[in-house]
């Protein structure tokens, strides 16, 4: 099918988009108005909402579900109480994973389930072509493009209470930052996607678990595993390799940072979060010596404050503030 015709008969459809994750709502967005829809709103689910949605003119509304909907489940049953509007039920965590041919099988059978609710004509297969929304990573030196590597290397330590602080420094972190951050928290293998799934709904930027080959770019959040040593390449490709001494946590803290400091020298930083133990102490000195900046979660906002704590003691801490502060700083300091 031509792709003008497609976006000829969507571009008289009008659409909202609901969804607690500001990333997922301008992924989707950026997928419907491609193809020719209006969005019309898009938001989280709120009173506010709730009260325009007659004045908006839309055709059908596209609901993101996450753990928040049934937090907010008095709010749903609002919503389909007091509109008739079909809704499109859609989980869109889908958007994290790095497997192009499903992301783009899932873009299509939105598309084609708004067509079918809006009464545009119903195909079978429809022909678009979605593979710029969901690239898979490059893997050879050959086609590796230069543009957009991350060059601004940012560890975010964290152990117990790291995961609350975590969303609120990403949740206060602007879309364009040209930083990346590669995340090692302490925490069970089966929890490490449910915690990428929880950042990347909280943060523009993009949380991804390290897979082999993935190319890391600016405003990515990488996620370490936990048994498996993360290396990138002279090429900016993940490379996993086996453990090769056992560590008292995992992912060790002091591990990552010293192998990222000899990858990237002064380029790599690192925030250390609310913690019990003293990983990364060890690390955080060898970032600063590499002439890396160290900073700190300040001990009133943790959990557990012994882990940034015993960074600071070592006397290498250049900054220390809450999660939103070290937001706000990390924002500045790239600024000036």
């Amino acid at each position: 099918m031509d792709h003008s015709l497609t976006k000829l008969e969507f571009s008289n459809t009008n659409l909202v988009i609901v969804s607690g994750s500001l990333r997922h709502r301008r992924k989707l967005q950026e997928v419907m108005e491609r193809y020719g829809l209006n969005v019309v709103a898009n938001e989280p689910l709120s009173e506010i909402l709730l009260a325009k949605l007659p004045t908006l003119q839309a055709d059908v509304i596209l609901f993101d579900v996450d753990e928040r909907t049934e937090k907010h489940h008095g709010m749903l049953e609002q919503l389909l109480d007091r509109t008739e509007l079909p809704i499109i039920f859609n989980d869109a965590s889908g958007l994290t994973i790095n497997e192009p041919l499903v992301m783009a099988k899932w873009y299509q059978k939105l598309m084609a389930k708004i067509a079918e609710l809006t009464g545009k004509p119903e195909w079978e297969e429809l022909d678009i072509d979605l593979a710029w929304a969901s690239k898979p990573a490059v893997t050879t030196s050959q086609s590796v493009s230069q543009e957009g590597l991350a060059k601004n290397i940012w560890v975010l330590g964290a152990s117990l209470g790291g995961p609350e602080a975590l969303k609120q420094f990403l949740a206060a972190i602007p879309a364009d930052l040209p930083v990346a951050f590669i995340l090692a928290q302490h925490l069970g293998t089966n929890f490490m996607s449910l915690l990428a799934e929880q950042l990347d709904r909280v943060s523009t930027f993009k949380v991804v678990l390290a897979q082999v080959g993935h190319v890391l770019h600016h405003q990515e959040v990488l996620v370490v595993p936990v048994n498996e040593r993360l290396h990138i390449s002279p090429i900016g490709t993940v490379e996993l390799h086996p453990l090769e001494v056992e560590s008292a946590y995992s992912p060790s803290i002091d591990s990552v940072l010293v192998d990222m400091a000899q990858r990237y020298g002064y380029s790599c930083n690192t925030i250390i979060f609310s913690g019990m133990c003293d990983d990364g102490v060890k690390g955080a000195q060898f970032v600063s010596r590499q002439g890396g900046q160290v900073w700190t979660q300040e001990a009133n906002s943790c959990v557990i404050s012994a882990m940034p704590e015993s960074v600071r003691q070592t006397g290498c801490c250049h900054y220390s503030g809450t999660p939103q502060q070290l937001a706000v700083h990390i924002t500045q300091y790239y600024q000036s």
